[in-house]
């Protein structure tokens, strides 16, 4: 079986999210250690211009997103389930809500103190490189936000001490999806004492955080991303041939597309599609330094257009 390489960096709250999965299933995987800001010239010829991290490499396919990443990672290591308790669509339901509107609460806050706690001469690289992800993106519009914020993470919590009050998990005895998806976000808050106080005041919310903090980051050793690259350059692709008949946009393999998320980090990658269905899209493209690969993403949170 081909190793497991997360492209990541340490202070990454969705690369936090993957590495709580494989403490729970007990993964050995290989952290290949990607910079903050772009340009990323050792990820870009495996995503194609993708830039959001982590991305997951299994010889020359390459998933892109933690919301696919967790799905291949369940598929490949069953046990212990991610999703238990037959619960995929609830832990899908919570983990998307999580990613997108909770997270989006947590950023103004927790970048606010990162950034000025950055070294002075590293700040203009990193601010602007965050404005390129998601325009607008600026110390007066963050601070401007932070009231809305600070009433979203109230309720937040709120509903999060409702759900796990008398519970390890969020659903129950065992971790989920939806655990490592509401965990990150709040791992990533931390970064501002003032707000993570609403944290640590529930008292149930405190003990599930501590909880899920204490299982590490699974069996992780690091890989430099030249043998990253290397490893994508002596593989072939393994994804199956799609063998989805409805495609609501008449999309069928061999069509060349383009793919965005449709929210911030807007690269687009295209090549030829291979492979599409209610829960994947994937395309084959070819780079001079590795070769052919198969980039896989999530069919939910992304536009694909016909070239």
């Amino acid at each position: 079986m081909e190793e497991i390489l997360l492209h990541q960096y340490d202070r990454s709250p969705f690369s936090e999210k993957i590495r709580k999965i494989f403490a729970w299933k007990k993964i050995a995987w290989r952290s290949v250690d990607q910079p903050i800001v772009a340009p990323k010239p050792k990820l870009t010829p495996l995503t194609g211009g993708y830039r959001k991290i982590p991305v997951l490499q299994i010889g020359a396919d390459i998933y892109c997103d933690t919301a696919l990443i967790a799905r291949v990672l369940e598929e490949r290591h069953p046990q212990p389930s991610c999703f238990p308790g037959g619960n995929v669509g609830a832990c899908e339901i919570v983990a998307q809500w999580a990613d997108h509107w909770l997270f989006m609460a947590a950023v103004p806050p927790a970048l606010a103190k990162i950034v000025h706690a950055l070294p002075p001469e590293f700040m203009p690289q990193f601010m602007k490189d965050r404005e390129a992800m998601s325009p607008g993106f600026t110390i007066a519009n963050m601070t401007a936000a932070l009231p809305d914020c600070r009433s979203r993470l109230v309720a937040a919590t709120d509903w999060l001490e409702s759900q796990i009050q008398g519970r390890d998990f969020f659903f129950g005895s065992d971790f989920s999806v939806a655990d490592a998806a509401c965990f990150h976000v709040l791992w990533f808050l931390r970064n501002d004492p003032e707000s993570f106080a609403g944290v640590e005041s529930q008292p149930a919310l405190r003990r599930w955080f501590e909880r899920i903090e204490a299982m590490g980051n699974g069996v992780v050793t690091p890989l430099d991303p030249d043998d990253a690259l290397d490893i994508a350059r002596r593989s072939l692709p393994l994804t199956p041939d799609s063998n989805y008949p409805k495609d609501p946009n008449g999309l069928a393999p061999g069509d060349r597309v383009s793919i965005v998320p449709d929210d911030y980090g807007v690269e687009v990658v295209s090549g030829v599609l291979v492979r599409t269905s209610p829960r994947d899209i994937a395309i084959r493209r070819e780079d001079p330094s590795v070769g052919e690969v198969v980039v896989h993403f999530p069919r939910a949170g992304y536009r694909v257009t016909r070239c």
